[in-house]
């Protein structure tokens, strides 16, 4: 005998369980069969559909309690269910929620936009050269003594020199870095306006 015939699926030998499996596949096993094999009938019904016990003749609920009586019997022997005796739990209280303190909420209303603001101000004034005393260093051609009183943002750091300077608005001249400046600190003042 080889392995295959040694190994036992319930109390049956394996080889029966492949041979009927393999009818039934080939679609040769009868009623009869599938009547005293519930796991056979269950397969069969998953495999060809719900209709197929009834076609043969077989109820659907018959084999499903067989089913259910087969497995509960191979079962028995191998349930490890662990019965704990309640006598020495000790009562207790269910745990409850503990209450965090918590923080006053700030109003949406106090937050001021007070770099939005600031920005929006420092921009228009220099726009109008209002800012030109801090080019009081500067040396060379362009500086707020020729008549250039903006700040140009783009070379911030060269107020010095006339690369830092730029005629004001009421000469005509407005720069992107200018025109950045306004749109964003101007939509930064809208979003604190609709946040309020």
């Amino acid at each position: 005998m080889n392995s295959s015939q040694l190994a036992m699926v319930g109390r049956v030998p394996m080889s029966d369980h492949l041979e009927k499996l393999e009818r039934l596949l080939d679609g040769e096993l009868g009623p009869e069969i599938l009547e005293e094999d519930p796991v056979l009938a269950k397969l069969a019904e998953r495999i060809y559909g719900d209709d197929f016990l009834e076609k043969m003749g077989l109820s659907r609920g018959d084999s499903k309690r067989a089913l259910s009586e087969s497995l509960s019997d191979e079962l028995d022997d191998d349930m490890l269910i662990e019965i704990i005796p309640t006598d020495d739990i000790e009562p207790f209280d269910a745990p409850t929620i503990i209450d965090t303190p918590t923080l006053p909420e700030q109003s949406k209303t106090t937050k001021k936009p007070y770099l939005s603001g600031g920005l929006f101000l420092v921009t228009i004034l220099n726009l109008f050269g209002l800012f030109s005393f801090l080019g009081s260093g500067c040396t060379g051609g362009g500086c707020p003594s020729d008549g250039h009183n903006k700040i140009n943002w783009a070379s911030i750091g060269n107020l010095d020199s006339g690369w830092g300077w730029s005629p004001s608005v009421l000469e005509g001249s407005i720069g992107i870095p200018d025109i950045l400046a306004i749109t964003i600190s101007a939509v930064m003042i809208l979003i604190w306006f609709i946040r309020r």
